[in-house]
């Protein structure tokens, strides 16, 4: 991923604020990369927060674990 897709991507990421609005991002995504490797992508960058990478790969989990 290019570092202008990551920021665009990262600015969406932090404002997911809740787990709902991360399922709403995964129904959302274009399916054409895996949505936790975005993520790392992300804040391998510096664009989001290790804390933040944590909880939405967690919420990810969750989502899919229960889909």
């Amino acid at each position: 991923m290019d570092s202008l897709k990551a920021k665009s991507l990262a600015s969406e990421l932090n404002e997911l604020a809740c787990k709902g609005c991360t399922e709403g991002w995964l129904e959302k995504h274009d399916g054409l990369s895996d949505p936790i490797q975005d993520i790392n992508e992300c804040e391998s960058l510096g664009f989001i927060t290790l804390e933040r990478k944590q909880r939405l790969i967690n919420e990810v989990k969750e989502i899919n674990s229960e889909n």
